[in-house]
Parts: C-alpha cells; structure tokens; sequence
C-alpha cells in the first residue's frame, strides 16, 4: 500500500490495535481475562514439582534435594520448555505480546521504506520485520522443545539422572538473570523471571546433591 508521506493516512483510535507477525494480523491480546499464562508457568515450576515431590517423599523417602530436584526437572524444565516450544511454533506472537509486552509498542510496528523522493516521497509498509520476528521465535522454539525434551527423558531414566535437565536449568537461569535487569516488566514477565530462576536454583541443587552422593 502507498500512500504520500507528508500526509499520512490517519489513525482510528476507537478500533481495537493490531500487530503483524509473518504478515499476517492478529488482535492484541486485552489485558483483561484470565491470566492463563501466568497459571500454567506457576503450575509447572511450583505447584506440580512440590506436589509430587511431596508424594515421592511420602511414598518412597529419599533425599529431598534429589527428589525435589528431579521433578523440578520433569515439571520445571521438561514440560515447561516443551509447552513453550509448542506455542512459540504455533504462535510466535504470542511470545511478543503476552511474555514480553511487545504488542502495540512502536518499535514492533511494521518499517516504511522510500518509494521515490523529493516532498512527495511515497512509502510502503512491509511485512519483512513481522516476518523475521516470527522466524526467531520459532527457531527458539526449537530451542525448547530439544532441551526440555532431553531434560523430561532424563529425569525418568535410571542412570541419567538430573545431568540431561542441566543445560535447560542453566538456560533458564540466564534467561531469568537476563530479565532482571530490565525495568518496567509486565506481570507476565515477572512470573517468567522469578520461576526461571527457583528452577535453576533447584534443579543445580539436586545435580550438586546427585555429585555428592556420588551419583
């Protein structure tokens, strides 16, 4: 589409906002409604490894370092990087929206490009950054998905122990470590941090009970 750039098409305020990703437009997600993300991160990194840490605890004892660690693994690690490989594959906007609070941000919209030039330059807007955005979060969502794979089938196999949760525990504690620094996080984002964080804490206490113990 063109359009003369001394006199920009003007913008309707009363329409709801929409962003692109891949070229094709999606509805800003309101902030009103059931926060589901944020349910689903607490139930995987807290409410789930707790409860059945607790229950293998109660069943069958052990050290709770090893067993809290191992199910931090399966539920903090393995089924969360996996879930979030899955929608960032199916829905790589949502990452930008919902997580990081990207959507309606200047930025994220998309670049004009100089058709011609002198006063009644003409521009276009193209997909290209939506698209490229979308091909980073899929392509990170490959990222999780192996390593929480490899995290949820280590933690069941005898023998393999916590060591195959490890790289996605350290990746999670950069990432949460990386999100700290930065001012002005959504609630979203918060939760992502925080439980990025008690994952890696516990699931590296475990891998340090495990080397102590002697494997």
């Amino acid at each position: 589409m063109q359009y003369v750039a001394d006199h920009p098409p003007p913008r309707c305020t009363d329409a709801a906002p929409t962003a692109q990703i891949g070229g094709v437009p999606a509805s800003i997600p309101t902030p009103n409604g059931p926060d589901m993300y944020a349910l689903l991160v607490i139930l995987q990194t807290v409410v789930l490894p707790l409860l059945f840490g607790g229950v293998h605890l109660g069943v069958a004892g052990g050290n709770p370092a090893l067993v809290f660690g191992i199910w931090f693994a399966f539920w903090g690690v393995g089924s969360r990087l996996i879930v979030a490989g899955i929608s960032q594959l199916t829905n790589p906007l949502r990452t930008t929206q919902t997580i990081l609070g990207a959507a309606g941000e200047e930025h994220d919209e998309p670049e004009e490009h100089a058709v011609g030039a002198g006063p009644q330059t003409l521009t276009e807007t193209g997909p290209a950054t939506g698209t490229a955005t979308a091909q980073v979060v899929q392509e990170l969502g490959l990222a999780n998905l192996s390593l929480g794979a490899v995290a949820l089938v280590s933690s069941l196999v005898p023998g393999w122990g916590l060591i195959g949760a490890l790289p996605g525990a350290i990746y999670l504690g950069l990432a949460g470590i990386r999100h700290l620094a930065k001012r002005d996080k959504s609630s979203n984002e918060l939760v992502a941090t925080w439980t990025d964080l008690l994952v890696f804490v516990i699931v590296v206490g475990g891998v340090v009970a495990a080397a102590l113990r002697g494997w």
